[in-house]
């Protein structure tokens, strides 16, 4: 790229840079203060009187970063051609992170050389870090190949250390104009549905995930910034979230700052698991508690919740900001005839202790049919103090609709619950450094006790999960399976046979050794993915399978019927719009750039 079109770029990034300082966004409701308030408009019933209403958090959106990373293990699927400017950048990153630590066999070789192999290629990465998140917390990644490259497909590839900048406008230079804000790495996923001898396919495999690769080097402040400086109300607003929220000993959660503007909020460490609820109680919390005005604005929200408009979620944070001491007015609305009024009300009195609102948030949960059956187990799973709930979740599990039965299988995870799901963890994590420390494993497979027809359920999102509902679900036999591309053959001649499973080399296109095995469905996962690497005994543990290319091979095993069961993919939310916002155009390995 010529130097004054590079330079432009930096220079567009540093202005969005200073532009972007100024903007803010509430947690209380996205729709709520997406757009500026008319003026002298009355606030909503869930803003009027909170937090919300004089301020905004500063540092409450999510956070885009960007950078370029490279992926290896792509056999003859990666390319050599680079943008000079990303190449240039490339060879700086390879020579100070010694590559040849990272990649096997690859030790002497130069950074050059590396770029030149095909079994590697370098690609975009991006993701959002969510608000409020302190250090080492773990994000989503999305990895793509650069644009007029001939890179084939990321499948099998491994995402080597990435280093991410903030992301504006869609601008990505290499190293980026900011300090690095995180870093990320890991075994890239594809989507197990695509099929690479359909052309249709062809580029979903030039994009791929790393599911919770992303780990917040830089922990993100969060401010309260008054939309009218006040001093006086700025003290006001930080005596009555520290007297609801900072603990007994320790720091204050709230301290005015720049004099009455604004007020920095200081995250409790037993809220740190769940600080994103945590930041919109605070903005959610009353400002009125003296003699009859707290009790006052109880009743106020109670009545909200009965018009046809209700935001009924909204409405209830406020009920759980305020506390305990408001649980007599709400008590009376768990009878109410509104479905989400009794649901949302009964969601507030759990969240603070009472024993009466479990009973309607369980009876929720097993009402099938229901819009409020899922939240209501979400909600079991949230709150493992309601002890009661475990035994309905496995029940649950046995269930007709296959999404109650994932809801419940999620919420039990949540509660670690181990009476119905044993959990066992398979492969080592790739990239092995200070964001792995804790925990090395590539994903984990969950057996789960279920009596009705079998499901397999995966996530893509966090925490790389394969659950088998059914403990003993079988590959049928006799069966010739071969994946798309040699990756895995799968051989059984009689219906008594073992399992004769092997895999394709992907650098060098040979064969791997061969596995006997028996006939179940976690047999097979576990072989698939285990890695290479041979035990203390000397033995081979498994193929060295990555997570998406065991799901392909699930999926496509559930889809011939070899295996009688359902294929279930997670859906996270919202992943469309996050994936077209951080992988947007303005790059230097853009056309035109």
């Amino acid at each position: 790229m010529p130097t004054n079109k590079l330079l432009i770029l930096v220079l567009g990034t540093c202005v969005f840079l200073s532009l972007a300082g100024c903007q803010s966004w509430s947690l209380s409701s996205r729709k709520a203060h997406a757009a500026a308030p008319v003026k002298n408009a009355p606030p909503p019933p869930h803003v009027a009187g909170t937090v919300a209403e004089y301020c905004r958090l500063v540092g409450g959106s999510d956070l885009l970063v960007q950078g370029y990373a490279l992926v290896v293990g792509l056999g003859k699927n990666g390319c050599s051609e680079l943008p000079p400017v990303v190449r240039d950048y490339m060879l700086n990153v390879l020579s100070r992170h010694d590559i040849g630590s990272w990649v096997k066999d690859m030790q002497g070789v130069t950074p050059g050389q590396v770029l030149r192999d095909l079994d590697t290629a370098v690609v975009l990465v991006a993701g959002r870090i969510p608000p409020g998140s302190p250090k080492g917390a773990s994000f989503d990644l999305f990895v793509s190949a650069l644009p007029q490259t001939t890179t084939k497909s990321l499948d099998g590839g491994i995402l080597l250390p990435a280093e991410l900048h903030l992301a504006l406008g869609g601008v990505a230079t290499p190293g980026g104009p900011s300090k690095i804000l995180a870093e990320g790495g890991g075994a890239i996923f594809i989507n197990p549905f695509a099929d690479p001898t359909n052309a249709a396919d062809t580029q979903k495999f030039r994009t791929g995930r790393v599911p919770g690769g992303g780990r917040v080097k830089e922990p993100r402040g969060i401010t309260l910034q008054l939309m009218e400086r006040d001093y006086a109300r700025a003290d006001a607003i930080q005596k009555r979230i520290n007297a609801r929220f900072s603990p007994p000993s320790g720091k204050n959660v709230a301290n005015a700052i720049n004099q009455g503007n604004s007020i920095a909020i200081n995250i409790p460490p037993a809220q740190r698991d769940d600080y994103v609820h945590f930041l919109r109680l605070v903005t959610h919390l009353p400002l009125r508690s003296g003699p009859g005005e707290w009790e006052q604005h109880a009743r106020d929200i109670g009545s909200a919740m009965e018009l046809p408009t209700a935001q009924h979620e909204e409405l209830a944070l406020v009920w759980e900001a305020m506390g305990r001491q408001v649980l007599p007015v709400i008590q009376p609305y768990y009878l109410s005839r509104n479905a989400p009024t009794a649901f949302w009300s009964a969601v507030a009195g759990v969240r603070l202790g009472d024993d009466t609102a479990a009973d309607v948030v369980i009876r929720m949960a097993t009402t099938g049919g229901s819009p409020q059956q899922a939240p209501a187990i979400k909600e079991l799973g949230r709150n493992r103090a309601i002890l009661r709930a475990a035994p309905i979740l496995r029940k649950l599990l046995d269930e007709r609709n296959e999404l109650v039965r994932v809801a419940a299988y999620e919420a039990l995870v949540a509660r670690r619950d181990t009476t119905a799901i044993t959990s066992i963890e398979i492969g080592k994590h790739p990239i092995k450094d200070e964001r792995t420390k804790d925990s090395d494993v590539q994903f984990v497979l969950d057996l789960v006790a279920s009596h009705e027809s079998p499901v397999i359920y995966a996530t893509q999102s966090g925490q790389p999960r394969i659950a088998l509902f059914g403990k003993d679900m079988q590959v049928s036999r006799p069966l010739f399976f071969c994946a798309p591309d040699d990756m895995v053959t799968l051989n059984a001649n009689t219906a008594q046979s073992k399992l004769t499973v092997f895999r394709k080399i992907p650098r060098t296109g040979t064969s791997s050794g061969s596995f006997q095995i028996d006939s179940y469905v976690r047999t097979l996962v576990q072989t698939l993915g285990s890695m290479v690497d041979p035990d203390k005994n000397g033995q081979i543990q498994g193929l060295g399978v990555n997570y998406s290319q065991v799901l392909a091979v699930l999926q496509r095993l559930c889809q011939r019927g070899d295996v009688p069961a359902r294929f279930v993919l997670q859906q996270p939310p919202g992943v469309r719009d996050m994936y077209q916002d951080v992988m947007s155009t303005g790059r230097p390995d853009m056309p035109g750039s």
